[in-house]
């Protein structure tokens, strides 16, 4: 065992075939399901994981975690802009030509892909010294990039 929650993949799979229509006929920049329905226990994420949604969230951002993307799961997704960020540590990712494949086929696939090291997302903003993490610049960034935040409703039709 990695040290990784166990989730029911299969569980989730059929959650996201379900609702991807919703998904794919809303705005890349709206959420078409209720993103707080994940803190049901369904999906199990590690602390990496859960350190990156808590910025996802705090930047409007609109990303679905762990999604099935051409027979893998990844960690966040906009599946309406085709964006994914992965997130893990490197613990999980020892192979770097792995990751480098499995990037090129979502790449091939038409996704963008954005990585981050675990120990970046777990970087914490100092509201009182102004400063924001890492890993919120980096969703801002992409946010912003691809026009994937609530602010950005009503200005972009995917």
């Amino acid at each position: 065992m990695d040290g990784r929650p166990v989730n029911d993949w299969s569980r989730i799979r059929a959650f996201y075939a379900q609702a991807l229509p919703m998904i794919m006929s809303e705005e890349r920049c709206e959420w078409a399901i209720d993103p707080y329905e994940w803190d049901n226990g369904m999906l199990r994420m590690t602390m990496i994981e859960q350190w990156l949604w808590s910025d996802i969230r705090a930047c409007g951002a609109i990303f679905y975690p762990q999604f099935p993307v051409g027979g893998v799961f990844v960690d966040f997704a906009n599946p309406a802009a085709k964006v994914a960020i992965e997130c893990d540590g490197k613990a999980f990712h020892r192979d770097e030509a792995k990751d480098a494949a499995r990037d090129a086929k979502l790449r091939g696939l038409g996704w963008t892909v954005y990585r981050i090291s675990g120990s970046d997302c777990r970087t914490e903003a100092d509201p009182e010294a102004g400063k924001v993490g890492v890993a919120y610049q980096f969703v801002k960034q992409i946010t912003e990039r691809h026009r994937i935040g609530r602010h950005h409703i009503g200005m972009v039709r995917a």
